[in-house]
Formats: C-alpha cells, sequence, structure tokens
C-alpha cells in the first residue's frame, strides 16, 4: 500500500481545519463539520485550488442564505430539507457553478439540521467552519507536496505503453485469445483516460511569471503529444484486436512488414521516453549503431503491392486491413511529431529545458 500525495495532503488540510476551528466558542456547534469541508474542497490541482476558492465561496453563501431563507418560511422538515438541496443545484447549474454543488449542499443541510439553540447564530458559525475547511485544503494544497504533473504524465505513459508493446507482440504472434485481449484492453483504456484527465489539470496549470509560462508553455506541448502519441498506441491494438482474425489471414510477406513496422515503432517510442528523462541522446536518429533490416519496406507501399497481387482476397477483408494500416501511420506520424518537439525543445532552448521527471517505477 503506497500513500499518494493528496491523501496526505487530505490528512494534514483536515488537521488544520479543525487547529483553526478549535479557535471558535464552544456554541459554534460540532468543529468536525471543518474537517468534513476540507476533505470534500481538496483539489488535484494548485490552479484548481486557487480557482475554487471564489467559487466555493459563492456556492456556499448561496446555499447557507438559501437554508436560512427555507427554515424561515417554512421550517425544518426532511421534505424542505430535499427541497432545498434540489433548488440550491437549479440555482448552481443556472450560474455555471455545478462544480461546487456537492460543498454548497453539505452547508446547507449542515445548516438545516440545527435542532438546538440559536438558529441564525448556529447557521453563522457553521457556514463559518465550511469556509475555514474550504481555506485550509487551498493551503495545504498550495504549500505541501504540489502535483508532479510532469512525473505522473511520464512515468504512466510509460507503464501504459510498456503493456500495450506486450499485447503487440501477443496479437502477432496469436498468442492469446480474443476475450483476454478485450477485457485488458478494457483496463488499458481507462488507465489512458485517467492519464488524459491528469494531462488536462496539467494544462490548466499558470506560472507566476511570464518566462515561467512561456517555457512551461512548451513542456505542455510536449507532454500533450506524449498522451497522444499512447493514444495513438492504444488505437492500433485496438484495431489489431477488433479484426484480428483479418490479421492472421494475411500472406505472410504483409504480416511481416507489419510485424518490422510495430517493431521498429516501439523502439523509436522507447527511445523517445528514455531521452526525455536525459537518459539517452537526445537525437536517436543520429546512433552510428543503428542498422536498417534489408527485410523492411514501406508498409503502405507492401500493403498496396498485397491488394494489387491479391485484389478480392477471400480469406479477409482488406478494409479491415486497411484500418489496421492506417492506425499504424496514423501512430508513425505522431511520433515522428513528438520526437521533432522533443528534439526542439532539448537543442533550441538551452536556459530552461529542464523536465522534472522524479524516479518512480509505478502508475502515480
Amino acid at each position: 500500500m503506497k500513500l499518494g500525495a493528496r491523501i496526505i495532503k487530505t490528512g494534514i488540510a483536515i488537521m488544520l481545519a479543525l487547529f483553526i476551528a478549535s479557535f471558535l466558542p464552544k456554541d459554534a456547534g460540532i468543529k468536525a463539520i471543518a474537517g468534513v469541508s476540507a476533505v470534500v474542497a481538496m483539489q488535484p490541482s494548485v490552479f484548481r485550488s486557487i480557482k475554487t476558492i471564489s467559487d466555493q465561496a459563492i456556492g456556499n453563501v448561496i446555499g447557507a442564505s438559501l437554508a436560512v431563507a427555507m427554515v424561515f418560511m417554512f421550517g425544518q422538515h426532511i421534505i424542505i430539507m430535499g427541497v432545498t438541496v434540489v433548488l440550491l443545484i437549479a440555482i448552481l447549474f443556472r450560474f455555471k457553478l455545478a462544480h461546487v454543488a456537492t460543498l454548497a449542499s453539505v452547508t446547507a443541510l449542515i445548516i438545516m439540521g440545527q435542532q438546538t439553540g440559536s438558529f441564525y447564530v448556529s447557521a453563522f458559525y457553521r457556514f463559518v467552519m465550511v469556509m475555514i475547511g474550504v481555506l485550509s485544503s487551498s493551503i495545504v494544497n498550495l504549500i505541501f507536496l504540489p502535483p508532479k504533473f510532469e512525473s505522473k504524465i511520464y512515468y504512466n505513459a510509460l507503464n501504459i505503453t510498456s503493456d500495450i508493446f506486450v499485447w503487440f507482440k501477443l496479437v502477432l504472434n496469436d498468442t492469446s485469445e480474443y476475450h483476454n485481449i478485450k477485457e485488458d484492453r478494457g483496463l488499458i483504456r481507462e488507465r489512458l483516460e485517467r492519464l488524459e484527465q491528469t494531462f488536462s489539470y496539467y494544462e490548466e496549470e499558470r506560472s507566476w511569471t511570464k518566462k515561467q509560462a512561456y517555457a512551461q508553455n512548451r513542456k505542455k506541448i510536449l507532454f500533450k503529444e506524449v498522451v497522444r502519441s499512447t493514444r495513438k498506441a492504444y488505437e492500433v491494438l485496438k484495431r489489431m484486436n477488433r479484426y484480428q482474425n483479418d490479421l492472421h489471414n494475411l500472406n505472410q510477406s504483409l504480416l511481416l512488414q507489419i510485424k518490422l513496422e510495430l517493431d521498429s515503432l516501439i523502439t523509436y517510442h522507447e527511445q523517445i521516453f528514455i531521452s526525455l528523462s536525459k537518459k539517452a541522446r537526445y537525437d536517436a536518429r543520429q546512433l552510428d549503431s543503428q542498422i536498417e533490416n534489408p527485410q523492411k519496406k514501406e508498409l503502405i507501399d507492401a500493403f498496396f503491392n498485397d491488394i494489387t497481387n491479391n485484389p478480392v482476397p477471400e480469406d479477409y477483408s482488406s478494409a479491415n486491413v486497411m484500418q489496421i494500416v492506417s492506425s499504424i501511420e496514423e501512430y508513425r506520424y505522431t511520433l515522428e511529431h513528438l520526437d521533432r518537439l522533443r528534439i526542439s525543445f532539448f537543442s533550441y532552448h538551452h536556459n530552461d529545458n529542464e523536465i522534472d521527471i522524479l524516479d518512480e517505477d509505478f502508475d502515480l
């Protein structure tokens, strides 16, 4: 079991919120409300924490005001509480504040749940405790263990593509069942979606100075292509799995060219990953040790030659094989684009070309 940074920060935010709430008067109510608010308000990135402080405050003000108004007009009843939350969510959606609906609803329910003492004093203190939790989570997210998005994206993409490369070989050699590949492909798709979500958090991050923003934007472009190349590798696997029967009914010469092409792209992709962490030369194409395989031909040419020699194949569908070939060519184009961005980043920006990749060996 490994505790991630967000889990640790949530614990610290709870402690900070409870510590601040302890200075409130004893009649303020249950101080644990501040801790609950800190958990709900914790965001996955620094930028979202800063951005949502004002949104959370507005949402909580609306929730608290609506709760007080509904209790004043209709009293405290479970039906009124349900109606209040429905109205609150509708209002927040109307003002494009749906992302703070959870905490605002919690605020409203906490206020309406008051059964003893002065309702209005209690509502005020409970609103204050919710905001203490929001501010605590934002402060902790800003100061303690800021997210290392570059490391997360790098190692998640590396691990996902490594698994995809294993399945490439299993599919090409016809050593695994269709349903096994499809099941594992579903897991890879979920990991890929989480990777793309992580990049969206990274893309939202902002720098404090214009110079830092310029360097960070270049890195965002580079890592966007890292994620895109991972998606393209998955698309190749998806097509190969879907048309597996067509693939293995091909004539051996075309199947050999597909195998050689994928071997070349796997090596190319792995070399790019290694060079991003600065463990290899930046321009891998200039290595003297590279030797061209005399059997390897251009995949498109090999495919068209196969169509010319066998225009109406009986054992497979040319249209299905074309989809496999086109996905491989799109994958190649994406890797070439990623390689150009990588070479440009390290070659022409010597003063600020540092990529902060920490040593990890697991999905983050």
